[in-house]
């Protein structure tokens, strides 16, 4: 029997050996795991942010060019800038007016050119049409463009690629196909209705995006490696406390293996939840029509001018119900007076003004959006404020939901242990404050583990949730009721006027909970036990009234169960 013993022990010794590093590879691989997605999840966004500027840039040089192209072409004066082009065989090419005037046609191509840069010179964006049978030597495609004209013509949409470099840039291109108008300058060249004939290539500085991806990264590297050191901490405390029950090593090992698992699974997934972040990116549209934003064009006195079809489809007005009005229409009535004329000093202050503002829909909803503002004005023209408003209201929801899911149990949707921490601290110091009395009720579910172990774990979850909607009946509305962990619950009575009203909640909840329990599977009985601390009589601080508590529900759990005692101080001896 000794060498049988001997021989679990060093089971149990081998085991706790290899458990740390086990649990640190754990650990480190959630974590990791968490790390790497953020990493790979940046770079797709950013990507994606690079496609849709890309893309608008794309559609607004097509539109321009289709333009040109429907009206065959247009006419502007020969001068030094303005030369007969030799490339464009057309036969009315060049006009002369009646009273003398030399005229010469732009076409598609030529003006759409002048325009990308004249666009290259103002925001640093290369914009150039090519094709792999261009008109001009000039307009012949580089490498890059090369081979993504031969994948369009193989069925490709379009192309975005970051290149690394000295300078880095986001290379975006799109094919142009052959259109009835273009026939008219390019028939010559063999080309077909509908073919690729070339395409627009974007090439856009990549700074500005890299270093929100940057910025990003960093601040998910900081916080996993938060994280990490949190696991580690948690894991070291688990190991140590093995250490110092070494005489019930196999029966704590399974014990606890099971404890950290579930701990450490639970801490990856909060961890998870709470380092999702919806990204709320605003570029400055290029294309007026076709940004996902709304944008609203005012004067100096905030009447509106000019809106685009998102504002239609954001706040639920048509452009012919808001030109000439005030854009204050939008408002919400959430904001102070004083919100708006802060707003406006610091435009007519900076030039700019952004935040998140309240405004309500055509159809009396409200609804929340990240507005920014900027003042545009020229020379010899009037200021002019520029606003667009982007949606959030969907992001502010789903980040209420993860708050509220990081300070509530999930089983019973009750307050949990840190929520009911920062509640009691901050009732101690009002209650400090303004010589109040307070309660503080740690409540335990007598006989609970055999209805679970007899009904199963799916019962005890019923039950447990049946008994949380009891006690916050039994509780008064300015109280609150937390569950703890497991079958500890606690109820923090704040603005007590007497000792008798504590006593009257707590012999509700004892009674509440003595009823039966009707669960699918049978019916449960359990009561429970309470100890209460007062305050100021049982402690002035928050560990004092913790312990007055814990001392409260031992003696009665020790004494006869299905019962509340308010703390007593025996003294010594």
């Amino acid at each position: 029997m000794s060498t049988a013993f001997r021989s679990a022990s060093m089971d149990g010794k081998l085991s706790l050996r290899w458990l740390p590093a086990m649990l640190l590879a754990v650990v480190c691989f959630s974590v990791g795991s968490s790390w790497l997605f953020d990493w790979k999840q940046a770079d797709v966004t950013m990507l994606a942010m690079a496609r849709e500027r890309g893309a608008a840039l794309f559609r607004l040089v097509e539109l321009t060019r289709n333009w040109n192209a429907h009206h065959g072409g247009i006419y502007v004066p020969v001068t030094n800038i303005a030369l007969p082009n030799p490339d464009l065989d057309h036969p009315r090419r060049d006009l002369l007016t009646r009273d003398g005037m030399a005229l010469t046609m732009v076409s598609p191509a030529s003006m759409t050119r002048e325009i990308l840069e004249l666009a290259e010179q103002s925001i640093g964006i290369r914009i150039r049409i090519t094709s792999l049978n261009p008109v001009r030597p000039a307009d012949a495609p580089d490498a890059w463009e090369s081979s993504a004209l031969r994948r369009f013509e193989a069925g490709v949409p379009e192309l975005v690629e970051l290149i690394p470099a000295e300078a880095p840039v986001h290379r975006y291109m799109a094919p142009l196909k052959v259109g009835k108008a273009c026939l008219a300058c390019h028939e010559k060249q063999g080309y077909q209705l509908g073919q690729v004939r070339g395409g627009i290539s974007v090439t856009m500085p990549a700074a500005h995006l890299l270093d929100i991806r940057d910025a990003e990264l960093l601040h998910s590297s900081v916080a996993h490696a938060l994280a990490l050191v949190a696991m580690l901490g948690l894991l070291h405390f688990l190991v140590a406390a093995n250490r110092r029950h070494v005489t019930a090593l196999k029966a704590l090992a399974a014990e606890q293996e099971h404890v950290i698992v579930e701990r450490t699974h639970a801490l990856t997934n909060a961890n998870r939840e709470l380092q999702q972040r919806l990204a709320d990116r605003e570029l400055i549209a290029a294309v007026f029509d076709n940004t996902v934003e709304a944008i609203i064009v005012t004067d100096d006195c905030g009447i509106i001018v000019q809106v685009n079809p998102s504002f239609s489809r954001i706040t639920g007005f048509a452009a012919g119900d808001v030109l000439g009005k005030a854009a204050s229409l939008l408002k919400s009535g959430r904001h102070s007076r004083e919100f708006f004329l802060g707003m406006w000093r610091t435009l007519r202050r900076d030039g700019r003004w952004q935040g998140e503002v309240w405004n309500r829909h055509k159809n009396g909803q409200v609804y929340v959006v990240w507005l920014s503002i900027v003042q545009v004005a020229g020379a010899g023209r009037a200021v002019r404020y520029v606003a667009t408003l982007a949606d959030i209201t969907q992001r502010k929801e789903v980040e209420e939901e993860l708050r509220h899911q990081a300070y509530h149990d999930p089983l019973t949707d009750l307050p949990n242990r840190a929520l009911f921490a920062d509640r009691l601290r901050v009732a101690l110091l009002q209650a400090q404050r303004h010589e109040r009395s307070l309660a503080l009720c740690f409540i335990d579910l007598d006989n609970f583990k055999p209805v679970n172990d007899s009904f199963g774990h799916a019962a005890g979850d019923d039950l447990l949730v049946e008994a949380a909607r009891r006690m916050r009946l039994s509780v008064r509305a300015a109280d609150t009721l937390a569950r703890l962990g497991g079958d500890e619950f606690g109820a923090l009575l704040t603005e007590v006027g007497s000792r008798a009203e504590v006593e009257e909640v707590a012999t509700r909840i004892v009674a509440d909970l003595a009823r039966p329990f009707e669960l699918k599977t049978g019916t449960a009985h359990i009561s429970c036990s309470i100890g209460i601390a007062l305050f100021p009589e049982h402690g002035r601080d928050v560990e004092a009234l913790q312990h007055s508590a814990d001392a409260a529900l031992y003696e009665v759990k020790e004494a006869s169960r299905n019962a509340y005692r308010i703390y007593f101080n025996h003294g010594p001896g």
